[in-house]
């Protein structure tokens, strides 16, 4: 009897262990599949780095050790620009524009960020479509002309369902926006085919929180500028420790455009379909002598016009002299004649 109890006692470990070691074996299988699900998503999904909050009034000293810090890390990404209207001539807009060229010619590609619409402008006019449209390129040009090239723009979310602002964002194929309620973008909800890209922003805190899952198709992963080097750098390693696959930004082919057109694709940034690539940093000085010699030329020409329009008055004037004189002979020759008759 107890050899019997004995082996039924057996049995029941040995069933009861095949039973763990199944379950166990079961959710081993589970986890690793939604792992392997998790980094099939990452995988397909496009990340990019986006330095976000650049304006002229930041620490541009600090801007400059973030970039090199991403260059170092081997990070192509992308960095907002805040719009600048007026005092484009001024000295700071000069050191902006220089510390935009210099994360250009590191890896960076500018976004021009949408300005602020208020229920009147600046001057007391009423905001409407064409207004925002001369704002935004003028923003463009001037930064255009400092060599800083934006290859899309940065709005908010809810301005992408505005019907009279369609037309104004048509400028762009390209378009990076803030989440308003931190939820994943539906793209279906909005059905515009002029755009190739649409990115939502998203912090790097709600990403992880998120567990790396639900994101959108394409994002943009957001470390704000505005804050201190080591603030920057721990965000930028807490990325790095976690294996966040980011998406290098020459994956992304975009353009803008009003009078003249930006475009960016792998093979570099095209201005008015000349190459504008920075393989390297050009700086305040060197900008400043191709700029004057770029103004010097023009002179130049237009000497060149005047002295070539008044060499030719010069000739015409010199063959209607001549054309006088020959007829005032011939008229003499006739008179003669006419009184010796």
């Amino acid at each position: 009897m107890i050899y019997k109890n004995k082996g039924f006692i057996c049995k029941t470990i040995i069933i009861f262990i095949c039973f763990i070691t199944i379950n166990f074996l079961i959710e081993g299988t589970r986890i690793n599949a939604l792992e392997t699900n998790n980094e099939s998503s990452q995988a397909k999904s496009e990340i990019y780095f986006y330095l976000d909050d650049v304006t002229p009034f930041n620490d541009l000293n600090n801007l400059i050790d973030e970039v090199d810090y991403l260059k170092n890390n081997g990070i192509k990404f992308f960095i907002e620009a805040s719009p600048v209207f007026i005092n484009e001539d001024l000295k700071a807009m000069g050191r902006f524009a220089e510390c935009l060229r210099y994360a250009q010619a590191s890896g960076g590609k500018v976004i021009l960020r949408f300005p602020i619409i208020n229920n009147k402008g600046a001057n007391g006019e009423t905001i409407n479509e064409q207004l925002i449209n001369n704002k935004i390129k003028a923003a463009f040009d001037n930064y255009t002309n400092y060599w800083v090239y934006p290859v899309g723009m940065s709005i908010d979310e809810s301005l992408l369902y505005n019907e009279d602002l369609k037309n104004v964002l048509n400028c762009t194929d390209t378009l990076f926006f803030n989440s308003d309620d931190n939820t994943n973008f539906n793209l279906n909800s909005y059905n515009n085919k002029s755009y190739n890209n649409i990115i939502q922003k998203i912090s790097l805190d709600d990403y992880i929180k998120n567990n790396k899952a639900n994101i959108s198709e394409k994002s943009a992963l957001c470390v704000e500028s505005d804050s201190s080097f080591e603030e920057f750098k721990n965000n930028v390693d807490r990325i790095l420790s976690k294996e966040i696959v980011l998406t290098t930004n020459d994956k992304l082919s975009s353009y803008m455009k009003f009078t003249n057109e930006v475009k960016s694709n792998s093979k570099g940034i095209y201005f008015n379909n000349k190459d504008v690539t920075q393989v390297r940093f050009i700086n305040a000085e060197e900008y400043e002598s191709a700029f004057n010699k770029g103004e010097s030329k023009e002179e130049n020409t237009v000497k060149k016009d005047l002295t070539s329009s008044n060499k030719s008055l010069e000739i015409l004037s010199i063959v209607a002299i001549l054309i006088f004189l020959i007829i005032l002979l011939f008229s003499r020759k006739i008179e003669r004649k006419r009184f010796f008759k």
